[in-house]
Parts: C-alpha cells; structure tokens; sequence
C-alpha cells in the first residue's frame, strides 16, 4: 500500500495526468508500461485498487519520466515509491507490443505527455502463476489468478503451465507456483460453478 492507502484508478490517473502535464511542459512524450493489480484494474471491474503502480518506463528520456512521477508523488502526497519499477525483475525479457493493451494518454487525447499501456489479461496472469511462489497475507496473487483464469477462459492446471510457456518459454515455473497449480485450478473450477 502506498502510504498506508490503496491507490485506485481515479488516484492513479490523476498521477498520470500530472505525470503527463509535466512531460509536456518540457516538450517530451514519454511511454509506461503498467503490470500487476494497477493493469488489472484499468481492464476489470473486479479489481478495485493496487498497492503501487508496478510499471516499466519503455519509451522517453528515463530520467524525466521518472521525476514527472516524483512531481506526481509531491502534489498528491504519494510516497516515491508509488511507480514501482521493480517488475522489471519478473517481466519477460523480449516483451512485445503484442503483449500490451492501450490505455490511455495523459493529461488528455488533446495534449500528450504521456502514453500509458497495460500488459495484457493472458500476459498478467503468467507472471501472476510465477508470483504464486511468495506467500502473502492475503494471497493477491493467487485471487488475481483465480480472476484471470476466468477471464481468459482457463480452468486446468495444465492451460495454467501452458500460459505460463507463452510468455516466459525459457523459464521453468518456480517449484512452489507448480505445487500451488491443482489448489488454483480447483479454486477456478469451484468459483466458475457458483
């Protein structure tokens, strides 16, 4: 959580809007990628808000990108840490377009600073089964896996490895998502019958 607050998209677009007021004062576009529950919210009703904004600044002056989301953390009083480029770590290393969905532009279609995308339902879902091996207080990962799962039609342990393949064939599923696919699978199953 951000500063003890859940960010949710109207918080999170207001940041964008900041964020591409202040790449366009300066004359620069900038482009980010956004993963994790911030994605999932700007695809799905269900999700309501995220921790953070787990993004990954993919075109644009680096450096400026990432002051115009400091001068969004100021006036909004978020912490620094509110645009998490961490999933970096965890994103696929030959990321493609396809990947990605549109978004939006920021601080309007009118006038843009910034371009914003969102991994794609299928491409979340992959790296949420990977994430299955951290265990948290609230399991997130696991509920947001149930939910995609859904959404993009899975419902077996072995369409779950194979989402996995998809976007990340050079890796092996870590041992404890494996052990997790057949609890997730059952959790898709019961939740798909109600």
């Amino acid at each position: 959580m951000v500063g003890g607050k859940a960010l949710d998209r109207t918080k999170i677009e207001e940041a964008f809007r900041i964020m591409g007021q202040y790449l366009l004062d300066r004359k620069a576009l900038g482009e980010i990628a956004i993963y994790g529950g911030s994605a999932i919210l700007f695809q799905f009703d269900w999700r309501r808000t995220s921790d953070d904004v787990d993004a990954r600044i993919i075109a644009g002056d680096h450096g400026l990108v990432a002051r115009a989301a400091e001068e969004a953390a100021r006036q909004l009083n978020l912490p620094r840490s509110w645009l998490n480029e961490s999933v970096s770590v965890y994103a696929r290393h030959l990321e493609e377009a396809a990947d990605r969905i549109f978004v939006g532009v920021y601080p309007s279609p009118e006038r843009v600073g910034l371009r914003v995308v969102a991994a794609k339902p299928s491409y979340i879902l992959a790296m949420k089964v990977s994430a299955m091996e951290r265990l948290t207080a609230d399991d997130r990962d696991f509920e947001d896996a149930v939910n995609l799962s859904l959404a993009c039609g899975i419902s077996t342990a072995d369409e779950l490895r194979d989402v996995f393949r998809r976007f990340f064939p050079d890796q092996e599923l870590p041992a404890a998502s494996e052990l997790r696919l057949r609890e997730l699978a059952h959790a898709i199953q019961s939740k798909s019958d109600r």
